[in-house]
């Protein structure tokens, strides 16, 4: 589903030069639920953008899906990651004069994938599915942390992508919460979609298929479980 070959990403200043990735090399499997660990810095934020076609390596190959993305330009790339990729930010990202309805489904116009007969009743069928049905017509500031980000999950799977990855998803959130938005996250991943989250704390592992550390821009170690590989 995800493979990175030999991935580098060096970021250029006037004064200097700064390898955030150094020869990555990862492989990621459908269905996977994957958490990418490390401390701010390590380049974790850096690796999602390069998964996600956000940004491109320095060197290195990056095939999704079997899609090679470092060969396409800017506009057929975000056409694609709108298809294949829902991203969930820490930060929610809902666009606020919006109602948590038309966010969705304006994720759906955008990409213009479902039929528009069949968006409105996706959309509520997916607030269901994260459990804030009844805020459909709310908008963003009306609703708490927890609530927006479960918004924010509907957003990510407004066009049924095969990948979804999540950026510090429940930094912000009390440990109750965050844990309910863990359990969904589980769930997507049980129900065939690849599921990446990144994180700086090494919390319930145990929940994650796989567990991989970073460190200054490297990979030092691999979990399955509770084995280090």
């Amino acid at each position: 589903m995800i493979t990175l070959e030999g991935v580098t990403k060096v970021f250029n200043t006037k004064d200097r030069s700064f390898t955030a990735l150094d020869d990555i090399h990862l492989a990621i499997n459908k269905g996977e639920y994957i958490a990418i660990i490390g401390k701010s810095g390590s380049g974790k934020s850096t690796l999602l953008n390069m998964m996600t076609g956000i940004d491109h390596p320095t060197e290195g190959k990056i095939i999704l899906n079997n899609t090679e993305i470092g060969n396409m330009n800017e506009s057929k790339l975000a056409s694609w990651r709108g298809k294949n990729v829902g991203i969930v930010f820490q930060f929610f990202q809902l666009i606020p004069t919006l109602t948590i309805l038309e966010n969705i489904l304006l994720a759906m116009e955008f990409v213009n994938c479902i039929p528009k007969p069949e968006r409105l009743k996706r959309a509520m069928d997916l607030l269901n599915t994260v459990g804030i049905s009844e805020q459909a017509n709310k908008m963003p500031a009306s609703l708490s942390g927890g609530e927006q980000q479960r918004a924010a999950i509907a957003r990510a799977l407004a066009n049924d992508p095969a990948i979804v990855v999540a950026d510090e998803p429940t930094g912000n959130l009390d440990s109750k919460t965050a844990d309910s938005i863990n359990a969904i996250f589980s769930a997507l991943a049980k129900s065939g979609k690849t599921v990446i989250v990144v994180t700086h704390e090494k919390d319930s592992a145990l929940r994650y298929d796989r567990t991989f550390t970073l460190s200054d821009g490297k990979i030092v170690s691999s979990e399955f479980k509770n084995v280090s590989l």
